[in-house]
């Protein structure tokens, strides 16, 4: 690496024009560093976009993320136009092709399809990178904007595109952490990228930034106990991870469970017509007062006989107390009208925000219920049995994200897994498997406090977001050069 980040000029295609980066004179990767070896490039691109997938589950490969963004930065270096979009394209098809290949399983071979809306993302990332070489941005002020411009494209990839996808951010890579409950997960992606940044400018030197800050991280790690039931904030919960079972499953296992809970947790769609069946309602009612427990399920609403809300219902002994109707609902499936409000319930042990599957996976929904009052989550989730492990574990470190940047407790209960007890740092303290069936247990606490994310850290992404906005457009619109300008290839 030493050896690839020192100080790196590139002679124009053009002749004349020199562009100081501050990478290396690579002399010695002259083949690899010459505009005209895009094959290489390319290469390059696709071998640390499969360095970055496996940062994910099933391998989970953490570190993976540092060469994987550092050797799309190299093989991005010198190039700007239609070979720094191909590039990036290459780089994005390798991270999406190795990193979800279970969506074939839902898709088949229209999942390249899918995949090459996704790449194109981290084309539109090589292109402004390009446009920011040629105009000559070096430096810190290369190394800044590297960074938000990573953070925009993939917060309007996660959030704002509509075929939003929060899956594979550079942020959740890293997993839970310190930064989680100040920046987020957009906000941790931006500072991993810029750390990378850094690091290929090659100005060793500098290297105790970034290693400052994952002191500062490491310092910062919050420490969660596990709470006891003698503590009055205590709320005992279980979850019942039963995929295409009756509604009497639910019930038997429900009144067979050998400890006393305070809050039971059916899956998504667990009783899809609830309240269409006058006497499921009262059974359901009668476990309640039976049990003295507090009880959420995922069942539907129908407002019309045409139009139906998936819905979180929950109910004790007094009937129904609240409901939370699915905000994010699954792209491209029947999943209901989507709901627009985000509130948590309040129930005998607190108040409870039930988020719904893929609700969880987004960063606006915990947030709203958190800065509403809700003390702990509790998450109905539908992962089914037909998808890969792979895609199971995937999906569950969403959750883990989300705890940690609001400070909550959280605890999933999906339908074939992975059901998971979560602290507010983001750590599993207990897993019920993908493909098991049966019952989840534990204790979690109840949480007041707000963080600084749940407060103002949210408006991270979109001020990087903003800044990454102005650069793109003053990079668009051409300005006077005193010299003739670099060649765009």
């Amino acid at each position: 690496m030493a050896e690839i980040s020192n100080c790196f000029t590139k002679l124009a295609p053009s002749g004349g024009y020199r562009i100081q980066m501050g990478f290396p004179p690579m002399n010695r990767f002259s083949k690899l560093t010459s505009p005209d070896a895009v094959y290489l490039r390319c290469l390059l691109a696709v071998i640390s976009g499969a360095l970055y997938s496996q940062a994910f589950p099933t391998l989970g490969w953490r570190w993976l993320v540092v060469p994987g963004l550092a050797g799309l930065l190299l093989a991005l270096h010198g190039l700007s136009g239609t070979r720094a979009r191909a590039v990036g394209f290459f780089h994005g098809m390798a991270v999406y092709g190795c990193g979800l290949v279970w969506l074939f399983q839902i898709f088949g071979w229209l999942v390249v399809v899918l995949w090459c809306v996704l790449a194109s993302f981290t084309a539109m990332f090589a292109h402004m990178q390009g446009r920011a070489f040629v105009r000559g941005w070096t430096g810190w002020k290369w190394a800044a904007f590297t960074a938000v411009n990573w953070c925009g494209w993939e917060f309007i990839r996660a959030e704002l595109f509509p075929l939003k996808f929060p899956w594979m951010t550079a942020g959740l890579a890293v997993g839970p952490n310190a930064w989680l409950p100040w920046i987020g997960v957009y906000g941790a992606g931006a500072l991993v990228m810029l750390c990378v940044a850094i690091l290929c400018l090659g100005r060793w030197k500098l290297l105790w930034v970034p290693l400052a800050l994952g002191a500062m991280g490491f310092l910062l790690l919050p420490r969660i106990a596990v709470p006891s039931l003698s503590d009055p904030l205590a709320v005992r919960v279980t979850g019942l991870q039963f995929e295409n079972v009756s509604f009497d499953t639910f019930i038997d296992h429900t009144r067979a469970l050998e400890e006393d809970a305070d809050h039971v947790v059916w899956p998504e769609y667990a009783v899809p017509h609830l309240r269409s069946n006058a006497r499921e309602m009262a059974e359901v009612q009668a476990l309640c007062a039976e049990r003295g427990m507090t009880l959420t399920l995922g069942t539907t609403h129908w407002d019309t006989d045409d139009i139906w809300r998936n819905i979180a219902l929950t109910m004790d002994a007094d009937g129904e107390k609240g409901e939370h109707t699915k905000n994010h609902t699954v792209h491209l499936f029947a999943d209901g009208l989507a709901g627009k409000t985000a509130v948590p319930v309040a129930t005998k042990h607190g108040k409870v925000g039930t988020p719904i599957c893929f609700d969880f996976d987004y960063e606006g929904v915990a947030r709203k219920m958190t800065r509403a009052g809700a003390e702990y989550f509790v998450v109905p989730t539908m992962d089914a049995m037909s998808w890969t492990a792979r895609q199971h574990d995937q999906h569950a470190e969403l959750a883990r994200i989300r705890a940690c940047e609001n400070g909550r407790w959280a605890f999933v209960t999906a339908t074939s897994g992975v059901s998971q007890l979560i602290d507010p740092a983001g750590r599993v303290h207990k897993r019920l498997a993908a493909m098991e069936q049966g019952s989840l247990s534990g204790v979690l606490k109840r949480g007041t406090k707000l963080t600084f994310y749940t407060r103002y850290g949210w408006l991270f992404p979109w001020c990087a977001l903003g800044l990454a906005a102005v650069c793109w457009l003053a990079l668009v619109f051409p300005v006077k050069r005193t010299t003739a300008p670099a060649a765009e290839s």
